[in-house]
């Protein structure tokens, strides 16, 4: 599985624990969700980390360079 996989993956987890957060019907509940969307959050941020840190691919196309985003960042 790629990386790039894995993050769009840890992305949506992320997601879905940031609804449970938001729709949680007690403290608790709303607390511990919250605890899981930040844990998601760090996930998809290293896997974006670490797509990042890959050499840089160039690709020539009808004479123009074109050369990708250097780094990718969740916010």
């Amino acid at each position: 599985m790629t990386t790039l996989t894995s993050a769009t993956r840890a992305l949506n987890r992320q997601k879905i624990a940031v609804e449970r957060t938001l729709y949680a019907r007690s403290a608790e509940e709303s607390q511990l969700a919250a605890r899981w969307a930040s844990a998601w959050h760090k996930l998809v941020q290293r896997k974006l980390d670490h797509l990042a840190a890959r050499p840089v691919a160039r690709v020539e196309f009808s004479g123009f360079l074109v050369n990708p985003p250097a780094s990718r960042v969740l916010h």
